[in-house]
């Protein structure tokens, strides 16, 4: 029984370090957990198991940017996925890559349109909010709020407003 139970983890982090080389860039925790679950791979505590065994084997690390838990591949976790990788069935292959491309706009909103915030040591918030294209900056913002409530909200509004704002800006400034 313990056999089996460690290879349907390998075979779970077998399937995130493929998403994550495949999508090229970091994808939050949401997405990738979102697929696990709906195609029925995995539940709530052997993903969560399985997260935990590829932070703690240094394959993949937790990035966490604002309300967003992003994964990124490492380069053990890219080595791993070289090794070990031929033991995912190609039908799983096909799966990952048929959902990488139906949701590639969204991975790539994720990674490219941003807005952290922090507490600084005056006890304002700052909020970041940036805007990149393959790995360009074209935006981006900084504005102080008093307090976190603020920062939450406008990190919020920048999520859904940002190409308005953009546009705005480049319309006002050219």
């Amino acid at each position: 029984m313990a056999a089996e139970m460690d290879e349907v983890f390998t075979v779970y982090k077998l399937i995130i370090l493929y998403m994550l080389d495949r999508a090229e860039g970091d994808v939050t925790q949401a997405m990738v957990s979102s697929f696990l679950l709906e195609s029925g791979y995995a539940n709530f505590i052997s993903l969560a198991e399985s997260y935990g065994q590829l932070e703690k084997q240094g394959l993949v690390r937790d990035v966490l940017e604002g309300d967003k838990k992003f994964l990124r591949l490492t380069d053990a976790g890219r080595q791993a996925l070289g090794f070990f990788g031929s033991r995912l069935n190609s039908g799983i292959r096909r799966q990952v890559d048929a959902w990488i491309v139906e949701n590639g706009q969204q991975i790539r909103e994720d990674r490219e349109i941003r807005a952290v915030y922090e507490k600084m040591t005056s006890g304002v918030y700052e909020v970041r909010m940036s805007v990149k294209e393959r790995d360009v900056t074209l935006l981006d913002v900084r504005i102080s709020v008093p307090d976190a409530a603020s920062a939450e909200h406008v990190a919020g509004q920048w999520n859904e407003k940002n190409t308005e704002i953009y546009q705005y800006l480049i319309e006002k400034l050219f």
